[in-house]
């Protein structure tokens, strides 16, 4: 069984429409006077938000997983900032709201944090269905002790991965970004781990691994 881990992910999704995308990492790179207190009254800590294409990985700490959820709703600057950002998101945020991938993978969860510098967020996509992602998902918890030494290896410090139907993604904190993806990728039990699931991957991961994807917000 997987230890309570202090770092949970949502998913959410933008329109596909590049100047809606741009705009909401525009607001999140230049954020609204007064969020990220908002954000830390709430008790969140180290929350960072991922792009890749239209979707959205939202990440963070907190004294409790859904600590997050308790942000003060009829404060103003929380009704601007959803004035702005509720029309950029797909039909189905407004319909269902975020979903939450399943963590299947922590390592050092409460070891040192990595510098901010180190830190990425990556995905791989995985065949849809539950005869794909549930294999994908076991091999993780399978084959945590050979992933774990590698990625001790490798530098990195602290990492959670998260799947859901469709793509695995995984956050990942080490000294250097690009140290550790050298060191992971010369590694040859990195390499036969992503072997043994590229059966269940898409065509692209199966060949590349898992691909970076783009920081749009942080606070810390």
């Amino acid at each position: 069984m997987l230890r309570a881990m202090p770092r949970i992910a949502f998913r959410l999704w933008l329109k596909d429409d590049p100047v809606g995308i741009e705009t909401y990492v525009k607001w999140h790179l230049e954020p609204f006077d007064g969020l990220y207190d908002l954000i830390r009254a709430a008790g969140i800590e180290r929350y960072t938000i991922w792009l890749d294409g239209t979707d959205l990985l939202l990440t963070r700490e907190g004294a409790t997983p859904e600590v997050g959820e308790k942000l003060d709703l009829e404060n103003p600057v929380h009704k601007e900032w959803a004035a702005t950002m509720t029309p950029l998101f797909q039909p189905r945020v407004a319909e269902s709201g975020a979903t939450k991938p399943a963590q299947v993978f922590a390592f050092q969860p409460d070891g040192e944090r990595g510098p901010a510098a180190g830190q990425m967020t990556y995905r791989a996509g995985v065949k849809p269905g539950a005869a794909h992602t549930g294999p994908v998902a076991q091999a993780w918890s399978a084959q945590a002790s050979v992933v774990s030494e590698a990625l001790r290896a490798a530098g990195v410090h602290r990492a959670w991965v998260w799947s859901e139907d469709g793509s695995l993604w995984a956050y990942v904190e080490a000294a250097s970004s690009e140290g550790a993806e050298a060191a992971l990728m010369a590694d040859p039990a990195w390499g036969a781990f992503w072997g043994s699931i590229a059966p269940h991957l898409d065509e692209v991961s199966a060949r590349d691994g898992w691909r970076r994807t783009r920081e749009v917000f942080r606070c810390d």
